[in-house]
């Protein structure tokens, strides 16, 4: 019998795709935030498929804020390092 319910990521691959007439739309720079966006829910779909919240986009819009978190601390720590060197760690 073949499978009948999709796998979290094809849903998800179907999701993004249907945003493509949106994404045209967009400027070449902001296409390329939106292709980042969608590589961040990508990143997270097996803690999404794990989830099983039945609206995809709470998965997709947590998976972004994780991914979106993640950055910032990184940036943070980076500008953390830069003011410590400059400051010669006073």
């Amino acid at each position: 019998m073949g499978r009948t319910v999709l796998s979290y990521r094809q849903a998800l691959n179907r999701e993004i795709a249907s945003w493509n007439e949106y994404r045209r739309g967009l400027s070449p720079e902001d296409q390329a935030c939106f292709d980042d966006i969608a590589n961040m829910a990508r990143q997270h779909a097996d803690a999404s498929s794990l989830a099983a919240r039945p609206i995809m986009s709470e998965n997709v819009f947590m998976s972004v804020i994780v991914a979106l978190s993640r950055r910032v601390r990184e940036l943070q720590a980076r500008v953390d390092q830069l003011e410590k060197n400059t400051n010669g760690g006073a």
